[in-house]
């Protein structure tokens, strides 16, 4: 009994560790991710698109802090790359659109694909100062 007890788990480990998330779960996860840390931006929605130019695309709309835009917004691509790299398949965009909670500040709207930003901010193959000025978009 004790054998089965230890084997069973040994069995489903690689499975667990293999597991794709799918397309309708990924806003659920992205607003977990948030969740899970206090200090983020304010998470407003989340969708799956697919983009006519851009191909498959996650999009996240947050407000950010004034005085922390910028960490902001490199959490809330964090955020998408991490659901994006678990995906059941690929995406080639992270789109996050951006309000600062002060009055008179612009939307701003940031894209950058998503093997490089996996690549800078999940994996580390990079520097993230890099990976912001050579990933990066600013439309």
């Amino acid at each position: 009994m004790k054998f089965y007890s230890i084997l069973i788990p040994l069995v489903l480990l690689p499975i667990l560790l293999e597991a794709k998330i799918s397309d309708a779960q990924i806003p659920a996860s992205i607003q977990t991710y948030f969740q899970m840390n206090r200090l983020g931006p304010e998470l407003i929605s989340t969708e799956v698109l697919n983009h006519r130019q851009s191909g498959r695309a996650i999009k996240i709309n947050i407000i950010a802090s004034r005085n922390k835009s910028a960490k902001d917004l490199a959490f809330a691509f964090a955020a998408a790359a991490a659901v994006a790299n678990m995906a059941e398949r690929p995406f080639e965009l992270l789109w996050v659109e951006m309000d600062i909670n002060f009055r008179g500040a612009e939307t701003t709207v940031a894209l950058a694909p998503a093997n490089c930003t996996i690549d800078a901010l999940i994996i580390g193959n990079c520097e993230t100062e890099k990976w912001w000025k050579d990933c990066l978009q600013f439309p």
